[in-house]
C-alpha cells in the first residue's frame, strides 16, 4: 500500500506549490486580454505582437538568469519574479486606448515568468530525493493543472462582473498571495562553487543534455499541436472542445498524482519512447476524429502521454546535474519545452492553411513515428555500442534505477 512521500507534505514542497499555483493562476487569465487590447482599439495583429512578444523574454533570458540561480540561490528568484508577474498587471490600468508600450509591460512580465517558474521547479528538484524525482516533479506540475482550470473561469467571471479594473487587480492580488508564500520559503541546502562555473551553452553539450533537449523540443511541438489547433478542429467537427480539456486536464492529473512512483520505478528513456510513439498516436487519431466519445479517449490519451512524458524528460536530464549547475540543466529542458511550442506553431499553421487542419494532425504524427524511430536508434543502439562493457553494465543499473 502506498503512503503520502515525506516531500508532499513538506512546507517548503507546500510553499513553492503555491507560488507557482499563483504563478500559473495569472498566467492562465492572461487568455483574455487580447479581449482587453481589442476593446482599447488594437486589432487582431496587435493581439499577436503584444501576446507573442512574452516569449522573447521568459526564453531569451534564460542563458542569463540560469547561471546566477545556480551562483545566489533560487529565492531571490523566486520571490522577484512572483512579484514581477503579479505587479505588472496594474500598468495595463495605466492604459486608456492601446499602445505599443504594452509591448514592454509584456517583455517585463516574461523576465519575471522565468525568474519564478524555473526557481521553483529548480527548488523541488533539490526538495525531492533523486530516487522519487519525476514523482516530485508530476506532483508539482498539478499546481500548474489546477490553475489552469481555475484561473480562466475567475478572470472571466471578475471581467463580466466588474470590468477590466476588478480583472487586472485579481491578478495583482494572485502576485500578492504568490509573494507571500515565497517569503517563507526556505531553501534547500546547496554546495554552491564559488569559482568559475560552466556556462549555460557549454552545459547544453555535455552529458547528453543536446539530445535530450531536442526530444523535450519535439514532444512541445505535439503539444501545441493539440492544445492550440484542437479547438478549432472540433469546431469544424461540430464537437464542443470542451470535453476534450476536462478529459485531458482530469486525466493528467490523475497520471501525476497516481503515477509518479511508477514513473521513478521504470526505465526513464524506454518511457520516453513510448511517450513519443503515443503523441504519435494520438495525433494521427487527431486527423479522424468524428464523436464525442473519440474527443473524450483523445483527451485522456493526450493527460497520459503528457503527465508521463513530461516528469520523465526532465528527471532523465536532471539525473545528469550537480548543485552547482542544476538551475541551467532544468533551464535547457523548460526553455527546450517553449522553443517546440513556439516555434512549431509557425509550421502547424502554414500547414492547416495549406492541406487542412486532418493533414496536420497525420503530418505530426509521423514526424512523432519518425522521432521515436531516431530516438530509439540513438539512445538504444547507438549509445550501447559507444559504451565498454563495464559502462554498458552500469549505464542498465541506472537506467533500471532513478539515482
Amino acid at each position: 500500500m502506498s503512503r503520502i512521500p515525506d516531500f508532499l507534505i513538506s512546507g517548503r514542497f507546500l510553499l513553492l506549490a503555491a507560488t507557482n499555483l499563483c504563478l500559473f493562476l495569472i498566467v492562465a487569465t492572461w487568455s483574455f486580454l487580447p479581449i482587453f487590447i481589442v476593446s482599447l482599439g488594437g486589432n487582431n495583429l496587435d493581439v499577436g505582437l503584444v501576446m507573442g512578444s512574452i516569449g522573447i523574454t521568459s526564453l531569451g533570458s534564460l542563458p542569463l538568469i540560469a547561471p546566477l540561480m545556480d551562483r545566489y540561490g533560487r529565492k531571490v528568484f523566486i520571490v522577484c519574479g512572483i512579484l514581477g508577474v503579479g505587479l505588472t498587471n496594474g500598468c495595463f490600468l495605466l492604459f486608456e486606448k492601446y499602445s505599443l508600450l504594452m509591448i514592454p509591460v509584456r517583455l517585463i512580465q516574461g523576465l519575471a515568468f522565468a525568474a519564478c517558474f524555473n526557481g521553483c521547479a529548480t527548488a523541488v528538484v533539490d526538495l525531492v530525493p533523486p530516487s522519487k524525482r519525476a514523482q516530485g516533479i508530476g506532483l508539482f506540475g498539478v499546481s500548474g493543472s489546477l490553475a489552469v482550470a481555475i484561473g480562466p473561469f475567475l478572470g472571466e467571471y471578475f471581467l463580466l462582473k466588474w470590468g477590466f479594473d476588478a480583472f487586472f487587480l485579481l491578478l495583482m492580488g494572485y502576485g500578492f498571495l504568490g509573494v507571500l508564500a515565497s517569503i517563507l520559503l526556505k531553501e534547500s541546502a546547496r554546495k554552491i562553487r564559488l569559482g568559475k562555473m560552466e556556462g549555460f551553452f557549454p552545459t547544453a553539450l555535455h552529458n547528453g543534455h543536446l539530445a535530450m533537449m531536442t526530444v523535450a523540443a519535439v514532444c512541445g511541438s505535439g503539444f501545441s499541436a493539440m492544445n492550440t489547433f484542437f479547438p478549432l478542429h472540433a469546431r469544424n467537427l461540430g464537437i464542443q472542445a470542451g470535453i476534450f480539456f476536462v478529459s485531458y486536464g482530469s486525466s493528467l492529473v490523475l497520471v501525476r498524482t497516481l503515477l509518479g512512483r511508477l514513473i521513478d520505478s521504470l526505465n526513464r528513456e524506454r518511457l520516453i519512447f513510448a511517450c513519443l510513439v503515443g503523441f504519435g498516436i494520438m495525433l494521427a487519431f487527431t486527423s479522424h476524429i468524428d464523436s464525442v466519445a473519440q474527443t473524450i479517449f483523445l483527451g485522456a490519451l493526450f493527460g497520459i502521454v503528457q503527465g508521463l512524458s513530461y516528469p520523465a524528460m526532465m528527471a532523465r536530464m536532471v539525473d545528469r546535474s550537480n548543485d552547482g549547475n542544476r538551475a541551467v540543466v532544468v533551464a535547457l529542458f523548460t526553455g527546450s519545452f517553449g522553443i517546440g511550442i513556439n516555434l512549431s506553431v509557425l509550421g502547424w499553421g502554414f500547414i492547416a492553411n495549406l492541406q487542412g487542419l486532418s493533414v496536420m494532425f497525420l503530418v505530426g504524427g509521423m514526424m512523432m513515428f519518425a522521432a521515436a524511430a531516431v530516438y530509439a536508434w540513438i539512445f538504444f543502439v547507438v549509445k550501447k555500442q559507444a559504451l565498454p562493457q563495464g559502462a554498458l553494465l552500469q549505464e542498465r543499473r541506472r537506467g533500471s534505477s532513478p539515482h
